[in-house]
């Protein structure tokens, strides 16, 4: 798909699903209390995680998810690439959303001294999002990786990337029908959890991995 067909295309789908709060693309963080959180760029026991965790099946309509990112000096987004609705998150960069240090309602400890005690905590940019439909949202940050065609965002002027390659990084959120049905076979811990074709793609460091179709 050529950039500006693209561009025509999200344009239209903002006018009829009313998703996108600010021209041209970008959304505002929703007030809601968050339900969940997704580190982005977070080093956690001693391991530099991309996105953790990288697949989450747990979510229910009219919950709101908090996507952090904790190198906030570091230009990173959310952007959706499948999904009933459209994830378009500003950069979460700092001073947008921003949790200092010093902050005293910042409980999260990055390393602690001898004795136990917080030596230093986290800082963090945030972006909020609830979610109003059910289905799988495949999402990623189009600040790195190449996992597809490149597509320049008009806004940022950063490249979007339609499709999505398993060596790069991205996310999975699997939101339930009002039965608790729609998200088997989509999170994984093993190849025998997923769908004929699919393999379950985690590294190392994920406990929980994505059912994904092999390229090429």
């Amino acid at each position: 798909m050529k950039p500006i067909v693209l561009a025509v295309a999200l344009t239209l789908l903002a006018c009829e699903s009313g998703s996108f709060q600010e021209s041209p693309f970008v959304q505002k963080s929703v007030a809601e209390s968050p339900r969940w959180t997704i580190d982005l760029k977070r080093i956690l026991d001693g391991v530099f995680r991309t996105y953790h965790p990288r697949c989450m099946d747990s979510v229910r309509v009219g919950h709101t998810i908090e996507f952090r990112n904790f190198l906030p000096d570091v230009p990173t987004n959310v952007t959706s690439i499948a999904g009933p609705q459209t994830l378009y998150s500003p950069n979460l960069t700092r001073p947008y959303n921003y949790i200092s240090p010093d902050d005293p309602d910042n409980t999260l400890c990055k390393t602690r001294a001898s004795d136990g005690s917080c030596a230093e905590k986290n800082e963090w940019s945030y972006w909020r999002f609830t979610f109003k439909e059910p289905g799988v949202y495949d999402w990623l940050d189009t600040n790195s990786g190449s996992p597809g065609q490149q597509v320049v965002d008009p806004y940022y002027g950063t490249v979007t990337f339609v499709g999505r390659d398993p060596n790069s990084p991205f996310g999975t959120v699997c939101v339930k029908k009002e039965d608790g049905t729609g998200c088997e076979n989509v999170c994984c811990t093993s190849d025998e959890d997923c769908t004929s074709g699919k393999t379950c793609f985690r590294q190392t460091t994920d406990s929980v991995g994505t059912c994904l179709t092999p390229s090429g």
